[in-house]
């Protein structure tokens, strides 16, 4: 189905074009569009599961799921990242509340490791990741939602409304949702020397550092 004039606007024309495409059974065209959100779709599933095939598997779910789903998509001034990743959400979702995962839980403890390393200066690479690690115990200790939104908006880079659609709330409701969880998260370092510095000083700096936290 094609976006309606006025959504036209907002979205990139070339991913109208592809979804209109896929929609008419044009494989390659969804071949593009699993190109263009896998990464952004497999850093979401990483996020909450922690580890690395089990995400694959997970976003190769998501991905057929969406393929099937296609023909029922309609536009709804949101970026189809936001709908590939409602459907990641619900599949993460099933997968905790699944028996298989209830099971495997308490033999499952050990994250992967996606911290990455480079040519940096080490002392700098190592203050860096300990920053990281205890804004992450931070994000962590955070009520589910918060620590969502906060992940979609600032880790994953979604608009405000691309976020509302993946959560299911209105755009005032996710503004408001937002506002108070990073009013939250400042609490929760401010009894860490640095982070509190980072915070007094705007979260900006917070929100830079989000994308070196651990998974």
């Amino acid at each position: 189905m094609s976006a309606t004039a006025g959504t036209e606007e907002a979205l990139d024309p070339q991913v109208v074009d592809l979804v209109s495409r896929a929609q008419d059974g044009d494989a390659q065209a969804f071949a593009d569009l699993y190109d263009r959100y896998v990464d952004q779709t497999f850093a979401y599933v990483y996020r909450r599961v922690g580890h690395r095939q089990l995400a694959e598997d997970l976003v190769g779910d998501v991905f057929l799921r969406a393929y099937r789903r296609l023909s029922s998509f309609e536009w709804q001034g949101v970026d189809l990242g936001a709908w590939i990743m409602t459907i990641a959400r619900n599949r993460v979702h099933d997968h905790f509340k699944s028996a298989r995962f209830r099971l495997e839980r308490p033999t499952d403890e050990v994250r992967d490791d996606p911290t990455p390393t480079g040519p940096d200066d080490p002392e700098r690479v190592a203050v860096g990741k300990d920053l990281a690690r205890a804004l992450g115990a931070a994000l962590a200790r955070l009520k589910d939602d918060h620590r969502e939104v906060i992940e979609l908006r600032f880790v994953h880079d979604l608009s405000v409304a691309d976020t509302a659609a993946v959560l299911e709330r209105s755009i005032g409701a996710t503004k408001a949702l937002q506002y108070r969880a990073l009013r939250a998260l400042a609490a929760e370092v401010a009894d860490h020397p640095e982070l509190a510095k980072l915070a007094a000083a705007g979260l900006g700096g917070l929100l830079a550092l989000l994308r070196m936290v651990p998974l």
